[in-house]
């Protein structure tokens, strides 16, 4: 039994509405097991629900499926929240804001920004960027004339990412995966319907920083993120087991290994040794076949 991810994330309260629970999924702002869900993505008891919402993550192990709205209460027994904790209160209150009526940061603001989100945790980054943008005049805006990279400029990957379904068993040793979602930006392998056993994922991102990414994966893995290479592009590894993820960035392009080992039948579990050796070797592969 199964039902859909954006009417289990409405049911239990954490949109006000269905079509914004939808809107969520279409944005890129959920996962299931670590792979990133459309609003007809199924669940099921067990998977792991990430919902990205009013400025944090939140993080869910379903234990009972429902479509239909219900009270707090009735909606709290339906999922054990793993979501870690909030910032403190002090963390946020001493980020910097923009002056109201300063407009829309510029172009060589919009740099320092993604300078800053590639080194540092984001919330630290989020805040250095804006002190900078806040010395920042207009002499030096005109003096600065590095063009910005523009989305679609790296390479040209296939269909998911070059990569077979033996490439994907080989590499990870799962056994009896299929090849479940394949479009021109994700595909997606797994061993059955629910997910939940192993799951392997290609995804391409096409103007979208690789900054905003690690930021986003150092707040919420518990293993601290890495930077890494992979065929002389600079790139990151996150782990949180059990789950293991390598994202390759093309100036403003960047695609994502996701690696879940979701073992409930009873069966051996990979270790995460092996889910990272796979996502970086997945990534290598798709790098060399790209055009």
């Amino acid at each position: 039994m199964a039902t859909r991810v954006d009417s289990w994330i409405w049911g239990v309260r954490l949109t006000k509405t269905r079509s914004a629970a939808g809107a969520a999924c279409r944005g890129g702002h959920v996962q299931v097991n670590g792979v990133t869900a459309k609003p007809a993505t199924t669940v099921g008891i067990g998977d792991e629900v990430r919902v990205r919402i009013h400025g944090r993550e939140r993080i869910f192990e379903v234990v009972k499926l429902i479509s239909k709205r219900t009270s707090a209460p009735a909606a709290a027994e339906c999922y054990i929240d793993r979501s870690p904790p909030p910032p403190p209160r002090e963390v946020l209150a001493s980020i910097p804001r923009r002056d109201p009526g300063a407009g829309r940061p510029t172009k060589r603001e919009r740099r320092q920004i993604d300078r800053l989100r590639g080194g540092t945790m984001l919330v630290l980054a989020t805040a250095a960027a804006l002190v900078l943008g806040a010395c920042g005049d207009g002499a030096d805006d005109q003096a600065d004339t590095t063009a910005t990279p523009k989305a679609g400029t790296g390479p040209s990957f296939e269909r998911c990412g070059g990569l077979t379904l033996e490439d994907v068993a080989s590499a990870t040793t799962f056994q009896g995966l299929q090849l479940f979602i394949d479009n021109p930006s994700v595909c997606e392998w797994r061993a059955g319907s629910q997910r939940a056993g192993p799951v392997v994922s290609f995804n391409w991102y096409r103007g979208s920083p690789i900054g905003r990414e690690r930021g986003h994966e150092q707040l919420t893995r518990e293993n601290p993120t890495e930077d890494i290479e992979i065929s002389g592009y600079p790139g990151f590894i996150a782990k949180h087991e059990p789950i293991c993820e390598v994202g390759v960035q093309f100036e403003n392009d960047f695609i994502e290994i996701s690696i879940a080992d979701r073992q409930t039948l009873g069966a051996q579990t990979v270790s995460m040794t092996t889910l990272c050796n796979a996502a970086k070797d997945l990534a290598a592969a798709s790098i060399e076949r790209a055009s």
